[in-house]
C-alpha cells in the first residue's frame, strides 16, 4: 500500500511542471482544411520544428501528424530506472545480413509523441567537432561544428553535476553548454561503486579521463550527460521539452495523433508539395488529406521518411516504375545511405566476494531490492533509478589511433576497397561518387586522435557493449509495394565494407586489454564472451559476426543532405531536390553518422532547420 501511495505521489510531483491540458486531436474531422506548415511525424525533430515555427507569430499555423499516441506521463516514461512502455515502440525485422551469418536483425522505432526520446537510454552527448565538419566538407555550408554549436546550446538546459559526483571526472564548465533551452541535460545522482574502477582501469592502460566531452572532443573515458531534468531526476523527452510546456498556450499548434501519413500530395505541373494524405490507425481505410500553404516538412525518422517520399513518387526511378508509382522526381538517393552503429555484446564475470555492493545485477535477482530503490527514488530523487534502465553514463570513446597501433594499415586497406562492391544493390553512379567522398571524409577522422571510432559502454554488470561508432558500410530502406501500410525492406549492410570488421576485431582486442587492466583485479573481472579461448584474427572475426547486432538504435542517412551529384536528397537548406515547399528535417538528413549517440544531434539539426524554414518564410 505504501508503494501505491508513493506512485500516486510521484505522478503529482512529476506533473507539476508538465502541462497536460492540451486538446490533442485524434480525428481528422477536428482539423482545419489548410495549415501553413504540415509536419509529418511528431518525434524529436518534428516537435522541435513545430515549437519554433509557432513561437513568434500566432498567425502561423502548424499541424503535426504523429503515428503514435501522446504518453500518459506514466512512471515508466518519467522514472529513468523503469523500463519504458513497449506500447510506444514500433519494431521491424531486417533482411538477412550476410555480414552477420545471414541472421535477420531488429529495426527499432518509436511510436509515440516525442519519438525515441520517450523510450531511449537517455544518453545525451555530442560527437567531436570533426564529425560535423565532415558534413560541411561534403558540400553543406553552415553545417560544421561552428554552425551547429549554437543550436546544440539552444536546445539544452544544462545543470552542472551535484556534489555526490565530485569524485568523478566531470567538468562544471558551462562554455560548451546551453542553460536556457528546453531539453534537460544533467547527471544521474547515483553511480554503482564499481564505476570508480572503470576510470582507473582505462587510465592504467594509457586512456585518460575526459571531463568535458561536449566541447568538440568526444574521446577517451568520460561520464556523459543524460537527457534528464535535474530538479526531479526525471526523463526529459521532446514531448516534455517542446510540446507540453506550450500545448495549451498556442492555438496555432495542432497535433493529430494515431494517424499515419501515406503520401505527400504534389502539384506535378508546378513541382510543388501541397499537402499530405493520411489514414487513421483504427483500421478504417478512408484516406483523408490536409493542405499546406507554405511547406510540407517530413520528420518521420530515418526508417520512415524515405518510405513516405518513395510512395509520393520521389526516389529511384527504376524502383518506383517497377511498383507502378508515377515518378515525380528521380532521386536515386532516397532510401540509400542507411547507417547505424553495429554493437557486439561481450561478457564478463566477477569474483563477487570482492565486488563492491550493490551490483546492477540485483535488478534481475532481488525484487525486494528493486522495490526499495524505487521507494528511495520517489522519496529523495536519488539512487540507481536516477539512471536510465539498462543504460548508463560511463563510456570510453576511442579514436582509431588509441584503439590500435595498426590504424594506418586499416586506413590503407580502406583506400584499396572496391566501393562499388560494398554498396547495396541498385545504387546508381551518383551514390558511388558520394560514397567515395564520404569515405575520404571518414578516413580523415580515422587518422585523427580527436574523433572516435569505437564506444565501450559500461554500467557495472556482466554485459559490455562494444560499438562501431563510425562505420563505412551502407545499407538501404526501400519500399517493395505501393501499399502505404506495408513495411519497407530494411537492409543494414552490416560489415559490407571490410574495414568495419577490421575495426571490430581491433575493438575486441582492446576490450581484452581493458579487462586485464590491474585495477580490475580488485573485483576479479574476467572475460566470458566470446571467451578467452577465442584467439587469432580469423577466429575473433567469426565470433564477432555471431554476437553482433546491426543497430545501436541510431538510424540515420536515408534522405542525405548532400549535393545531388553525390546522391543527395536534400540540399543544405533541407529542401528536397527538384521540388518546392518540401523539406526533411530529421536524422535521415545526416550524410554521415556522428561518433555519438544521436538524440542531441537531432535536436540541434531540428533547431537549425526551424531557423532555415523561418528565414524562407521571411523572404516571401
Amino acid at each position: 500500500m505504501a508503494l501505491v501511495f508513493l506512485l500516486l505521489q510521484s505522478v503529482l510531483i512529476f506533473s507539476q511542471p508538465l502541462v497536460d491540458r492540451a486538446t490533442v486531436f485524434d480525428s481528422a474531422s477536428q482539423l482545419k482544411q489548410q495549415y501553413d506548415y504540415v509536419i509529418v511525424g511528431g518525434g524529436t525533430a518534428g516537435l522541435t520544428v513545430a515549437n519554433r515555427l509557432t513561437e513568434d507569430d500566432p498567425s502561423v499555423s502548424v499541424l503535426v501528424i504523429e503515428y503514435g499516441p501522446l504518453d500518459k506521463l506514466e512512471p515508466e516514461v518519467l522514472v529513468p530506472g523503469l523500463p519504458p512502455p513497449k506500447e510506444y515502440s514500433r519494431n521491424y525485422v531486417s533482411v538477412p545480413q550476410p555480414g552477420l551469418l545471414n541472421k535477420t536483425q531488429a529495426v527499432y522505432s518509436a511510436a509515440v509523441v516525442g519519438g525515441g526520446t520517450v523510450v531511449n537510454g537517455m544518453f545525451f552527448n555530442r560527437g567531436s567537432a570533426a564529425d560535423y565538419d565532415g558534413w560541411e566538407t561534403l558540400g553543406n555550408p553552415g553545417w560544421g561544428w561552428s554552425g551547429l554549436l549554437p543550436y546544440f546550446k539552444k536546445s539544452e538546459n544544462f545543470t552542472p553535476p551535484p556534489p555526490e559526483l565530485a569524485e568523478y571526472p566531470i567538468s562544471s564548465d558551462l562554455a560548451p553548454h546551453g542553460t536556457k533551452g528546453p531539453v534537460g541535460s544533467s547527471f544521474p545522482q547515483y553511480q554503482f561503486p564499481i564505476l570508480k574502477l572503470f576510470y582507473k582501469a582505462w587510465n592504467s592502460i594509457g586512456v585518460p579521463s575526459n571531463p568535458q566531452p561536449n566541447g568538440g572532443r568526444a574521446v577517451d573515458a568520460f561520464y556523459s550527460t543524460s537527457s534528464l531534468t535535474a530538479w526531479n531526476q526525471s526523463r526529459c523527452s521532446a514531448a516534455t521539452a517542446y510540446y507540453r510546456p506550450i500545448a495549451d498556450k498556442r492555438p496555432n499548434f495542432h497535433l493529430l495523433t494515431l494517424h499515419s501519413v501515406t503520401k505527400v500530395m504534389i502539384d506535378k505541373r508546378k513541382k510543388r508539395a501541397t499537402g499530405v494524405q493520411f489514414l487513421p490507425r483504427n483500421g478504417t481505410q478512408t484516406v483523408q488529406s490536409v493542405r499546406a500553404k507554405q511547406e510540407v516538412i517530413v520528420a518521420a525518422g530515418a526508417p520512415r521518411s524515405p518510405q513516405i517520399l518513395q510512395l509520393s513518387g520521389i526516389g529511384p526511378r527504376k524502383l518506383l516504375s517497377r511498383l507502378g508509382i508515377d515518378v515525380v522526381e528521380d532521386l536515386p538517393g532516397v532510401g540509400y545511405n542507411f547507417q547505424d552503429q553495429a554493437a557486439m555484446f561481450a561478457g564478463v564475470t566477477y569474483d563477487y566476494s570482492k565486488y563492491p555492493d550493490p551490483s546492477p545485477g540485483l535488478y534481475f535477482s532481488n525484487q525486494t531490492w528493486v522495490d526499495l530503490q524505487l521507494k528511495i527514488y520517489y522519496e529523495n530523487r536519488t539512487g540507481p533509478d536516477t539512471q536510465a534502465y539498462l543504460s548508463g553514463t560511463t563510456v570510453a570513446f576511442l579514436s582509431l589511433r588509441r584503439l590500435t597501433n595498426d590504424y594506418q594499415k586499416i586506413i590503407a586497406s580502406a583506400k584499396k576497397t572496391d566501393l562499388a562492391k560494398a554498396l547495396p544493390a541498385g545504387a546508381d553512379k551518383t551514390l558511388l561518387e558520394g560514397y567515395k567522398a564520404q569515405q575520404a571524409a571518414i578516413l580523415t577522422d580515422y587518422n585523427s586522435p580527436d574523433t572516435a571510432v569505437h564506444e565501450l559502454a559500461y554500467l557495472g554488470g556482466e554485459t559490455v557493449p562494444l560499438v562501431v561508432l563510425k562505420p563505412i558500410s551502407r545499407g538501404s530502406i526501400l519500399i517493395n509495394s505501393s501499399d502505404p501500410l506495408a513495411d519497407p525492406v530494411f537492409d543494414y549492410g552490416t560489415f559490407q565494407h571490410p574495414v568495419d570488421i577490421q575495426v571490430a576485431v581491433a575493438m575486441y582486442k582492446n576490450f581484452r586489454k581493458f579487462v586485464a587492466a590491474e585495477p580490475w583485479k580488485a573485483a576479479g573481472m574476467k572475460e566470458t564472451t566470446p571467451g578467452p579461448s577465442v584467439e587469432g584474427d580469423a577466429t575473433i572475426e567469426a565470433a564477432i559476426r555471431n554476437i553482433t547486432q546491426s543497430t545501436w538504435s541510431h538510424p540515420v542517412g536515408t534522405c542525405a543532405m548532400l549535393p545531388r551529384k553525390y546522391g543527395g536528397v536534400v540540399d543544405s537548406k533541407l529542401r528536397v531536390y527538384g521540388l518546392d515547399s518540401l523539406s526533411v528535417v530529421d536524422a535521415s538528413v545526416m550524410p554521415t553518422i556522428p561518433a555519438s549517440h544521436t538524440s542531441s544531434t537531432v535536436y540541434a539539426v531540428a533547431e537549425k532547420a526551424a531557423d532555415i524554414i523561418k528565414a524562407r518564410r521571411r523572404k516571401e
